[in-house]
């Protein structure tokens, strides 16, 4: 590979990771949800959730070109699959893929299924509350751990190319899994505080 399409290659690369914060988003878009003062409710519930049932289907697409642009750079280096640091990164992809799938399919209809049932400005009915909280809190947790392994990927990926010391990757994930925490327990309104 030249080195001109090596570049764009891994342009595209990087440019679909940063696109995949959408867990990050995810989780300040709930965490905002939850300051309201009112109990769930059509009109701003509907909002939130056209706006998070709609990030599986672009993170797959980002994902797509990850997984495209991935094998491209590895095989441009001569196929290193015994190297750590890589396997992480491509057992995090899977964990992310699967986890997006978890909440795609079978959380997201769970609770489209309750919000469906309301008509504009009808709050939602007591019985389903629960159901419905217990549903939103499943996702956020899951949100959460996806926002790690996307940071984990990241991680991993930025350690195959530069071969940094072992040590210092335990300090990065540890950074990442508070800040993926500090993220999942209160909204960040300062950006990293």
């Amino acid at each position: 590979m030249s080195p001109e399409i090596y570049v764009v290659v891994l342009l595209f690369h990087l440019i679909a990771m940063v696109f995949m914060a959408a867990p990050l988003y995810a989780l300040l878009a709930v965490g905002e949800r939850g300051r309201f003062a009112i109990p769930p409710n059509y009109n701003t519930d509907r909002y939130l959730e056209n706006i998070l049932k709609s990030q599986p289907i672009r993170c797959y697409a980002y994902l797509a070109v990850i997984l495209v642009t991935g094998i491209l750079l590895v095989w441009n280096k001569g196929w290193i699959w015994t190297d750590w640091a890589l396997i992480a990164k491509l057992v995090a992809f899977a964990l992310l893929t699967g986890l997006l799938s978890y909440i795609h399919f079978n959380i997201q209809p769970r609770v489209e299924g309750i919000i469906n049932k309301l008509k504009p400005g009808e709050e939602v009915p007591a019985a389903d509350r629960p159901t419905l909280l217990a549903w939103r809190s499943r996702r956020k947790r899951l949100a959460g751990i996806c926002l790690f392994l996307v940071l984990t990927a990241l991680i991993m990926g930025v350690r195959v190319t530069l071969s940094y010391a072992p040590w210092l990757v335990v300090v990065f994930l540890i950074a990442a899994a508070l800040f993926a925490w500090r993220v999942y327990k209160t909204p960040v309104r300062l950006g990293w505080f």
